[in-house]
């Protein structure tokens, strides 16, 4: 960024076709980012007509830039005017700021003609620290083949698969576990009664809270500050209203391949423990080749230079939730279903070995626990 708060951007490619990714990021004349228009979805409703406010009420909007083919967009890279990398949320640990990269991909995702979906919260969520982790991903993926930006496919897929459950399944506890800098709560309206759980710590809770000081969730909001990790997380959830014996959805969003197996099969074990039959479950998750095949390293090694490694995937997700007593289906970008005309490559068959795999798990409580 300049001292006047001029443009910056860099080209950065990142699918296997070698297209350019590019969203610029204009700032205002402090430097601050700006909002993007609510389109309507496939059904015809607003996904959200809140404009997207900075800590002070301020406007941000996000621009769209096109290459030549009008297929992709440019990242830009946030410097300051010393040409030095902005500095990440001092206030957050290594886990909790990639969230902020998740929601820079949001405010990517928003500034596209064709988007999947649209968050007019995301760019003053992620904030000039998030475009700098985007950054070093997406130079990282220069050197990773195939890599689409997944990140769309599964947020619009889990807005779908929520709307199903509350809109036509009458299910109206709904918990984010853990809710990073999610806005589903704020950007999609919601059967009334609904009331909406968010679980995470207390220094990310905290950020978003001050990012979303004027903005009004379309459900009853409720935050819990906890480690989904702890010990002790079931009790503050229900201190904050949840009720064991009513249904509910679990969304476990860009979590388990932080955690180790084990610790991924004790999380899904407590939150059958604390389901009420007809309760379900939504998950992403990778497979065992995603950690080790060759040309995903530079990708990981992103990772695990900021401290937060990926450290487990599963072949067979549907065996992993069973044993924890869901009965679930898992899809990969580009099925039916989990597509959206995005995914570029062709779906390998699960029986094929050796495969980089994502997988969108979801499915519902097997028995009462």
């Amino acid at each position: 960024m300049t001292a006047q708060g001029e443009h910056r951007a860099a080209e950065t490619p990142l699918t296997g076709r070698g297209e350019h990714l590019a969203v610029e990021l204009p700032l205002t004349g402090r430097g601050e980012q700006g909002a993007a228009e609510s389109p309507l979805t496939a059904r015809g409703e607003h996904l959200a007509v809140d404009p997207s406010l900075t800590g002070q009420g301020e406007q941000r909007a996000v621009e769209q830039s096109l290459t030549a083919r009008g297929e992709h967009r440019a990242v830009e890279l946030p410097f300051t005017a010393q040409g030095e990398r902005t500095p990440v949320e001092p206030s957050l640990t290594a886990l909790e700021r990639t969230a902020l990269l998740t929601a820079a991909l949001r405010a990517a995702e928003t500034s596209r003609p064709d988007r999947l979906y649209t968050d007019p919260y995301a760019a003053g969520l992620a904030g000039e620290a998030g475009w700098a982790l985007l950054a070093e991903v997406a130079a990282a993926g220069r050197d990773v083949p195939s890599t689409p930006d997944f990140n769309a496919i599964r947020t619009r897929f889990l807005d779908d698969h929520l709307r199903r459950l509350t809109h036509e399944q009458g299910i109206r506890q709904v918990v984010s576990a853990p809710a990073g800098l999610d806005t589903r709560a704020w950007r999609l309206r919601w059967p009334d009664g609904t009331r909406w759980f968010e679980i995470d710590r207390p220094a990310l809770l905290d950020h978003k809270r001050r990012r979303l000081a004027e903005a009004t969730p379309r459900a009853d909001l409720r935050t819990v500050a906890a480690d989904l990790t702890g010990p002790d997380w079931e009790q503050s959830l229900r201190a904050s209203g949840y009720d064991p014996t009513r249904p509910s959805v679990w969304v476990l969003e860009g979590l388990l391949y932080y955690l180790p197996e084990d610790a991924v099969r004790r999380l899904l074990t407590r939150i059958a423990a604390c389901s009420a039959p007809g309760s379900e479950i939504a998950a992403d998750l990778v497979n065992t080749a995603a950690l080790t095949l060759p040309d995903m390293r530079p990708l990981l090694a992103v990772f695990e230079e900021w401290g937060t490694p990926w450290v487990s995937g599963s072949d067979e997700p549907e065996h992993l939730f069973d044993t924890c007593g869901y009965t679930v289906t898992a899809r990969q970008p580009g099925d039916e279903g989990a597509d959206f005309g995005r995914w570029p490559d062709p779906v390998v068959p699960r029986e094929v070995p050796g495969a980089r795999r994502v997988f969108f798990v979801h499915g519902s409580l097997r028995a009462p626990r």
